[in-house]
This record gives structure tokens, C-alpha cells and sequence, in this order.
């Protein structure tokens, strides 16, 4: 009579949580990346292509919160995980984060739709590109999870995820860097700027500094899960 064979998690459901994780991060990558999109509509005041831009972004969270649903719904207590359940759903909560941010930033936008000034267009759209780099290093960062595993941990694929989760942190440093020179300028061009228009643009880099914050929030997470 033979014995109990172990089935590997990863077929006991349709896709392994692992993939279905990084499908999700490719969705916050995609909305990321219509950031710039947003931002060029609102920089030229073209405000039907704006509203198309936040259509898009509704769709992308609806099917961004759908994967997570589906993560969560085949993750049942009684099975056994190779990383710890409660920090890998930490990490899918956080990387969920990052497009409720996003969604406040194109809600805010919208809020006061009025370009910003030239004398600061450009280090907005800096700082809009530097955000979106930032995301797309975090995504980077969680698609090496699923070899990750694959290889059970080799030292190998450790050392590649720290490089990511690194490199993660380098785009975030950038983008605080350019949080606290843009809004300086914004405080030193007060006396031209009414303070409707400084409360929104303070508060824009503030929105735009939050999701890059996310990240690296979710990357560290990630750094968590590795250390087991």
C-alpha cells in the first residue's frame, strides 16, 4: 500500500497564490502607468481625456480587486503554505494599497482641474515619472516571488529579490528627494499663487509620495515573507 504523497500547494489550486500575487502587481503596474497618462490630459485641460483616463483606472482597480478576491478565497487555513499565510495577505494588502492611492491622486486631480503653472509643470511631471519608475521596480521585485519559491529558497534567487527590493528603495529615495524639492518651490512661488491652487499642488506631491511610499512598503513586506 503506498503512502501519503504530498501534493504540492501550487496545484491544488487552478493558479498558485504566487502567480496570482504578481498578476496583481501587474495591474498596479498598469495603473501606475496611466498616471502620466492623467497628468498630460490635466496639464493640457483636456478634460475628456482625463475622465476617460479615470474610467480606465476604475476598470483596472475592479479587475485588480478581483485577483485579490480570488487570492484570498483559495487560501484556506488548512493548508499548508511555504511562506507564512498572514504575512503573504499583509503583502497583498499593501500592494492593494498602492492603487487606492493612486485612485485618491486621479479623485484629486479631478477635484480642482487646473494645470499647474509652467514655471512648475516639468518637476511635477518628474515627479509623476519617478513615481511611476518606482511602482514598476516593486513589480520587478514581487515577479522573482514565484522563482523564488520554485527554487526553495536558494541563495541565488535570494540575492536577486534583495537587489530588486533595493532597487525599489533607490527609486523611492529619488522620488522623496523630489517630494521636498517641489514642494519648496511650490511654498517659495506662494506669493503668485492663490491658496486654493498651493493647497492643491501641496497635496498632489504629498498623494504622489504616498504611492511611492506604498511600494516600498510592499517591497519590505516582501523582505518579511523572505525571511523565514
Amino acid at each position: 500500500m503506498g503512502g501519503f504523497k504530498r501534493v504540492p500547494f501550487e496545484r491544488t489550486v487552478r493558479k498558485s497564490p504566487f502567480e496570482l500575487l504578481s498578476a496583481h502587481a501587474r495591474y498596479v503596474t498598469k495603473t501606475a502607468n496611466k498616471l502620466i497618462d492623467a497628468f498630460n490630459s490635466f496639464l493640457s485641460g483636456e478634460e475628456e481625456k482625463f475622465l476617460k483616463v479615470k474610467k480606465e483606472v476604475e476598470t483596472l482597480e475592479s479587475e485588480a480587486d478581483r485577483i485579490k478576491g480570488n487570492i484570498r478565497n483559495h487560501l484556506p487555513k488548512s493548508i499548508l503554505m511555504p511562506v507564512d499565510r498572514t504575512m503573504f495577505l499583509m503583502l497583498l494588502s499593501e500592494q492593494d494599497k498602492i492603487i487606492d492611492n493612486i485612485q485618491d491622486i486621479i479623485e484629486w486631480i479631478y477635484m480642482r482641474n487646473r494645470p499647474p503653472r509652467e514655471e512648475i509643470a516639468e518637476n511635477v511631471k518628474e515627479l509623476f515619472n519617478q513615481v511611476e519608475k518606482t511602482v514598476a521596480a516593486y513589480e520587478k521585485a514581487i515577479g522573482n516571488l514565484k522563482d523564488l519559491i520554485e527554487s526553495s529558497f536558494s541563495e541565488k534567487e535570494r540575492n536577486e529579490t534583495k537587489e530588486a527590493i533595493w532597487e525599489v528603495h533607490r527609486q523611492e529615495s529619488i522620488c522623496d528627494s523630489l517630494e521636498r524639492s517641489l514642494t519648496k518651490k511650490i511654498f517659495d512661488m506662494e506669493d503668485k499663487m492663490g491658496a486654493g491652487e498651493i493647497l492643491h499642488l501641496t497635496k498632489l506631491v504629498m498623494l504622489l509620495g504616498e504611492v511611492a511610499n506604498r511600494a516600498e512598503n510592499a517591497a519590505d513586506r516582501l523582505r518579511a515573507l523572505m525571511a523565514r
